[in-house]
């Protein structure tokens, strides 16, 4: 895998330890600390859930440019990683593919692994592109400015962190 995507996985790996050893997502992860807000199962559900759809898109997308990409013999013009965070500001609504409608209690365990299985099978995905394929390669998603592979992992990072601060912020608010 190339060295700047793997360090990108660890990066989410290493939140995703941070997190889940606080108090908070030790705690009753299925209490609602406000009423119309989701619990930290729910969020970390959604975060699941973004996963997966991410590599559904990804095993019918990646083929398809890949080979279009070999067929014109394009390389990207930048080697562009960042990206903006467009979960700062106001909240965005989750589409409804998104929303957790969890059918059961996971336990905090159960949670993290369904997050590192889709995890480990978007990594496996992206485990034989080149470098050039991963910044030359643009998902059709305008609300994030058609982001490459890369800045696509990255936004993936991003999302997690800004939902996992939102909740610890407000169970300190609400204890």
């Amino acid at each position: 895998m190339n060295d700047e995507l793997s360090k990108l996985f660890n990066d989410i790996e290493d939140l995703r330890n941070d997190y889940f050893s606080t108090e908070a997502f030790n705690g009753n992860i299925h209490r609602r600390a406000i009423d119309d807000k989701w619990s930290i199962a729910e969020v970390v559900y959604h975060c699941y859930l973004l996963v997966k759809l991410f590599r559904q898109i990804s095993a019918v997308y990646i083929p398809s440019a890949r080979m279009y990409m070999k067929s014109t013999g394009q390389k990207p013009h930048t080697y562009n990683g960042e990206i903006e965070n467009i979960y700062a500001g106001e909240t965005m609504k989750a589409p409804s593919v998104l929303v957790p409608k969890m059918d059961r209690k996971y336990t905090k365990g159960e949670l993290r692994m369904l997050l590192e299985q889709e995890t480990d099978k978007v990594k496996r995905q992206m485990k034989r592109l080149s470098t050039d394929e991963i910044y030359w390669i643009r998902y059709p998603d305008p609300v994030a400015d058609y982001p490459n592979i890369f800045q696509a992992v990255k936004l993936a990072l991003i999302h997690e962190a800004h939902h996992y601060n939102i909740l610890l912020d407000r169970e300190r608010e609400n204890q």
